[in-house]
């Protein structure tokens, strides 16, 4: 940095005098970051995956239990809605109606693809001949109705008829019937027109159905006890089980 300068010249009678200073201004060394090595050793990578793959395998077991128990969670609304429908329509037209679930143990691929997972809702006309209501409804995938847990109170079992639903075919189904005040009367009360403790069930699982098979079957371990249902009251309403343990009471 130059803050002023000497100059001298030779006139005589002018003697001109300018200092000149100079500074010099010494940059400060630079200083230098310590080299390191980057990244990872290969160990320490092989670590990382291994643990990642536990997390990932475990997360994946724990994935596909919830997507079953969230079908069954998603049945029961389904379930619900089309006996709701049974009952209103026998109380609107008057007559006789009944919800019917497919139970064909047929091994062709249509009685393969209902068998406890579709039904469907009939009302009896005036010629005593039963016409679909509806145009029928499936259970979500791996998700069953239960034959056994549905019998399992000591109030009396569906019945097990024959009709011909959407399809053209005959099929073997179990039977819930409505009369035309809306209340069920198959299965009948327990004792007279006293119902108790011990009511009509409707209670689905979550498994898998062989081809011919009767009765799903569970997952094993905790999912043996994925399942899920109501009862049906006299007058025709539900009333949704609130833990497993009143399934298998």
């Amino acid at each position: 940095m130059l803050e002023g300068f000497i100059k001298e010249t030779s006139d005589p009678t002018t003697t001109m005098r300018i200092t000149m200073r100079t500074t010099t201004i010494i940059n400060p060394p630079c200083r230098q970051a310590p080299l390191h090595a980057a990244g990872y050793s290969l160990l320490e990578l092989l670590v990382v995956l291994s643990i990642m793959a536990t997390l990932m395998t475990i997360g994946s077991y724990g994935i596909k239990n919830f997507s079953k128990a969230s079908g069954v969670s998603a049945a029961i609304p389904i379930a619900q809605g089309v006996f709701s429908q049974a009952r209103a329509l026998a109380i609107e037209k008057g007559t006789n109606t009944r919800v019917m679930m497919h139970a064909d143990t047929r091994t062709d691929n249509l009685n393969r693809e209902r068998n406890l997972r579709y039904m469907v809702v009939q009302y009896e006309d005036t010629d005593g001949n039963w016409v679909t209501a509806t145009k029928g409804v499936k259970l979500p995938e791996g998700v069953f109705y239960s034959l056994v847990l549905s019998n399992r109170s000591t109030a009396p079992n569906p019945i097990q008829s024959s009709g011909a639903l959407p399809g053209g075919a005959v099929q073997n189904c179990r039977t819930y019937e409505f009369n035309a005040q809306g209340i069920i009367t198959s299965p009948p009360p327990t004792n007279g027109n006293d119902y108790g403790n011990d009511v009509p069930r409707f209670v689905i699982r979550a498994g898998s159905l062989p081809p011919g098979s009767t009765e799903p079957i569970p997952a094993s371990g905790a999912g043996e006890r994925n399942v899920g249902g109501f009862v049906i009251w006299k007058n025709g309403r539900t009333a949704v089980f609130r833990h497993p343990d009143q399934v298998f009471f």
